[in-house]
């Protein structure tokens, strides 16, 4: 069902025009990730039984970076969601290594002939988060701190 539902997704990215997953291919996953331009940081769309999803996932490598960048882009909030057009789900996510920006929809995934509305609604918003985090996520990415490996605890900016 996945597969099915991943390819005619891809389909309709093409056909309007989203080229951000153009290197994707359908799985058999409940997620699809196309890169934000920051390593560990995809776009993602998601399709479950009950809802459809986009979202940033900062996933990389050191959990405090993770926390770094969400706090950065939380700052800026308001101007985030202006510019995506709704107000998401800001989840810090502080017993785990990821945090997650999210927006949703609720849908019944498993019913197939609700698949055209959820198509349509996935390339819209994902072409709504795309333009509203490449930019910032890219500034902050450039100035993520570190501690200094050689232990004189001096802070490093991570390009």
């Amino acid at each position: 069902m996945r597969l099915q539902f991943w390819a005619r997704a891809l389909e309709r990215l093409r056909a309007d025009g989203i080229t951000l997953f153009a290197n994707v291919n359908p799985s058999r996953d409940h997620w699809l990730n196309a890169g934000s331009g920051v390593r560990g940081c995809p776009f993602t769309m998601i399709f479950a039984r009950d809802e459809a999803r986009v979202e940033v996932n900062l996933a990389r490598v050191d959990r405090d970076e993770n926390k770094w960048l969400f706090d950065q882009l939380e700052a800026d909030r308001s101007a985030i969601e202006a510019r995506f057009g709704g107000e998401m789900s800001w989840l810090r996510l502080d017993e785990r290594k990821q945090s997650r920006i999210s927006y949703s929809h609720p849908f019944d995934g498993y019913e197939v002939d609700n698949w055209p509305e959820m198509l349509v609604w996935l390339s819209e918003h994902i072409r709504k988060l795309e333009g509203a985090f490449r930019q910032p996520l890219a500034q902050y990415a450039r100035s993520i701190p570190s501690v200094d490996e050689s232990g004189t605890g001096e802070t490093n900016i991570l390009i």
